[in-house]
């Protein structure tokens, strides 16, 4: 069901409330959650993509376990039988949070924390069942910890979570087996492991911090970009713009008053009306892409963005949008802006249309955007006569998405067509029919 332009949100009225109390308990408590917070460079996509490959690498372990386990049961069972809770239990765990990512769920602290306290858990129980000290199970920490400090960035919290690993680790070898064989000095080899452990998360949680302090300078960066690009906006809005509505509406009054019979002095004042009004136009360009940058939703900013285009041009342009729009990057935004953009802007400049159509549309695989127009139509070597189309196809297939034009030749309208998944790729394409 297709639907008309969009509702301006309502003002809602922010309210001033007293700030409670902290009190210092509560103050080491938000330290240590915060300490505890995921994200690897503070980026939920990092936290994500590690969540699933170790997701993977679990079932990996886990289908291991399983066939280490049907191998020759005669060696574990009946003086074995609790081994079978290790791949019970890891089956579990894995398919919570295989269920928990499929369905797009969100990745809490908790759960990550549940994961982590699993890994060493079953790890300490395989060093037990495995006879200790002389058992190989140790290696399993090291990637576990690794892991830890890539989605906990907190050097503090990486070294807890290491002691107590190590704590669990050293109390397996001490009661299960034979224990400790000190002539033999493996309490020097013990260590050395325990040392290890510590070297390793460290090491991974300081690479981890280094990319994070990089990766938010970076995104400082940006952000200040980002301003500097609004305030510019609003700048061409509030002087250039206005100043040459104004240069717009003096040209008209300089029209009304001329002599009709000077027909010379008329074309020139029609020709630079034109030029004005094309100067208008693309004023518009970075006026509205700041409006995307400050967070504005698409079809919001295309809306206001056609009826600007009706206003200066006198073309009659209509919005339509069919779907929900749901959260969408700033770069994706900022593309398809581009090109419906340029796609008005060759209507105007080359079309003489009578009528121009928007059609924006969404589903849950892909973004469709469409602008037609009823004009002159496309000559057949349009392709090499500018940039416009190239820099359109350029954007979707950035996006990686399809590019289309429609309408080439002597038969009139031209209808460019991007489709844009949801997950852009780096694969694009692009095609024009007659």
């Amino acid at each position: 069901m297709r639907h008309d332009a969009f509702r301006l949100s309502q003002t809602r009225a922010m309210h001033d409330a007293p700030e409670p109390r902290v009190s210092v308990l509560s103050a080491a408590a938000d330290a240590v959650r915060n300490s505890l917070t995921p994200g690897s460079l503070g980026e939920p996509d990092v936290v994500d993509y590690a969540t699933r490959i170790s997701l993977w690498g679990r079932w990996f372990i886990w289908l291991v376990v399983v066939f280490l386990t049907a191998y020759r049961p005669s060696f574990w069972y009946p003086d074995m039988a609790e081994a079978l809770a290790l791949p019970i239990l890891q089956l579990l765990v894995n398919g919570m949070v295989h269920y928990r990512l499929r369905k797009r769920r969100p990745i809490t602290q908790r759960l990550l924390l549940l994961l982590s306290a699993s890994d060493i858990a079953q790890i300490t129980f395989a060093v037990l069942l495995l006879g200790g000290y002389s058992s190989f199970a140790f290696v399993a920490f090291y990637p576990a910890l690794g892991l830890f400090a890539v989605l906990f960035p907190s050097l503090w919290a990486t070294l807890g979570w290491t002691s107590l690993a190590a704590l669990l680790y050293i109390a397996a070898c001490l009661w299960s087996g034979d224990g400790l064989n000190l002539v033999l000095g493996q309490e020097k080899v013990l260590v050395g492991r325990v040392v290890t452990m510590y070297v390793v998360a460290v090491g991974i949680g300081m690479i981890v911090r280094y990319e994070r302090i990089r990766w938010q300078s970076a995104l400082s960066r940006e952000q200040r970009l980002l301003k500097e690009r609004i305030e510019l906006s609003q700048k061409i809005h509030d002087t250039t713009a206005q100043t040459a509505s104004m240069i717009n509406l003096g040209i008209h009054r300089a029209k009304a008053l001329a002599d009709e019979s000077d027909h010379e002095l008329h074309s020139a004042l029609d020709a630079t009306a034109e030029l004005t009004r094309s100067a208008m136009w693309e004023m518009r360009g970075p006026i509205d892409a700041g409006h995307i940058v400050e967070g504005r939703e698409l079809g919001r900013v295309l809306w206001s963005h056609c009826a600007t285009f009706e206003r200066i041009t006198g073309i009659p342009t209509s919005l339509s949008q069919s779907g929900t729009e749901r959260a969408l990057s700033t770069t994706v935004r900022s593309q398809l802006f581009a090109i419906a953009h340029n796609a008005l802007t060759n209507a105007f400049l080359h079309a003489v249309p009578s009528k121009v159509e928007v059609d924006l549309s969404f589903n849950s695989e892909q973004i469709c955007l469409q602008v037609a127009d009823d004009g002159v139509g496309l000559p057949n070597d349009y392709a090499a006569r500018g940039r416009g189309i190239f820099g359109m196809m350029d954007d979707a297939k950035a996006m990686g998405g399809t590019f289309r034009v429609d309408g080439a030749g002597p038969a009139g309208g031209t209808r460019i067509t991007c489709i844009v998944p949801r997950e852009p790729n780096e694969s694009g394409d692009f095609h024009v029919s007659d």
